[in-house]
């Protein structure tokens, strides 16, 4: 039998007044209906990117608050490899550079 594992949150994507922002959020359900939570944001492009390379070379200075609600530097390894190859791991595009 497989066993579905769930991941703490998700790498997203969110355009504003013409930038794209980086989150990791949490999806829910209420009632019938689902709703997202934001739990971390690493900024607008190109910086969050920037961020993000930064951390995946100083994991020392992984946010305490993201290991707190159960995130690795595995996720972390997986969200910049998303970003590069514009693609997430189930095959969905994501492409944050237009």
């Amino acid at each position: 039998m497989k066993v579905k594992t769930t991941e703490p949150g998700y790498l997203a994507k969110q355009k504003s007044k013409g930038k794209t922002y980086l989150f990791i959020k949490k999806t829910y359900r209420e009632g019938k209906k689902v709703r997202s939570n934001s739990l971390y944001s690493f900024g607008s492009m190109p910086e969050a990117l920037e961020r993000l390379y930064w951390l995946r070379d100083h994991p020392d200075y992984f946010p305490k608050d993201l290991e707190k609600k159960g995130f690795t530097l595995a996720h972390l390894y997986k969200w910049v490899l998303a970003i590069e190859i514009r693609q997430k791991e189930n095959g969905a595009p994501f492409d944050v550079f237009n």
